[in-house]
Parts: C-alpha cells; sequence; structure tokens
C-alpha cells in the first residue's frame, strides 16, 4: 500500500512539472486596455450668454448680473454635452386633435475644473467661452459605462 501510495503521488508531481504549473502568476492583463488611447486629452469648449437685466440700479449690476446668466448658461451646457438631457413630454388629445403638448428638458450634472477662457459684453450681452481639459484615461474612468 505504501509503495502505491508513493507512486500515486510521483505520478501526480511527474504531471505537474510535466503540464507547466508553477506557483509564480502573471498579472492578468486588461483586454479594454489595448483597444483604448490614453495619451491625449479631451477638451469640451461651450458659449454661454447672459443678458442684462433692465431694471438694475447701475451699469455694473447689469454687468454683473449678464455675467453670471453667462456663466451660468456655460456650465448648463457643459452638463447637457458631458452627462446628457432628460426629456420628458406630455401631450393631450380631446376631439381628435391635440388639446395640449407639454415638453420638459432636465439637465442634472456635477462639473468642475471649467475654466472661462474668453469674455466680451456688448449691447447688453454679455458672453463667454467656457472649457474644460481632461486626460482620455480620466474621461474613461468617468463616463465609460
Amino acid at each position: 500500500m505504501n509503495k502505491w501510495f508513493v507512486t500515486l503521488l510521483a505520478s501526480l508531481g511527474l504531471i505537474l512539472v510535466i503540464s507547466g504549473c508553477s506557483s509564480k502568476s502573471e498579472p492578468a492583463k486588461d483586454p479594454k486596455a489595448a483597444m483604448y488611447d490614453f495619451s491625449n486629452e479631451k477638451s469640451f469648449v461651450v458659449y454661454g450668454e447672459g443678458i442684462a437685466p433692465k431694471n438694475t440700479v447701475s451699469p455694473a449690476q447689469a454687468i454683473a448680473l449678464a455675467k453670471r446668466a453667462a456663466i451660468t448658461d456655460g456650465y448648463r451646457q457643459l452638463g447637457e454635452k458631458l452627462y446628457g438631457v432628460k426629456i420628458n413630454s406630455t401631450e393631450t388629445v380631446q376631439d381628435a386633435a391635440l388639446k395640449d403638448s407639454r415638453i420638459t428638458a432636465q439637465v442634472s450634472a456635477l462639473v468642475k475644473d471649467a475654466a472661462i477662457t474668453d469674455a466680451t459684453f456688448r449691447d447688453g450681452l454679455y458672453s463667454i467661452r467656457m472649457e474644460i481639459t481632461m486626460s482620455a484615461r480620466r474621461w474613461h474612468e468617468l463616463f465609460a459605462y
């Protein structure tokens, strides 16, 4: 019985050596990593616009409020580009005719590190150029779903 057991263990050991099994393991390679080029950067540019209200105390207040509106518009546009827009629509039909149609759009986003690269105020309209740049790796981490 002992000879049989020793022969069995030796045979199993020989099979393991021949088959190439070893205790060293190589790190698993991500098959998706070869598909993406992470060396470049991705930039998104939007142009926000804001109108100065007519009922302001001073021209400085009008400019400040128009600038605030333009920046808010720029952030909204970046949110739309990066995360998309949720659209809700309802329609009411009565007597085979359209009675009421309502469409609402909603953006919900977190935008960080956006930079205003250009700003102008002319004829009551404040215009800005807003840009956000990130590495392709960061883009993939955030938006690959």
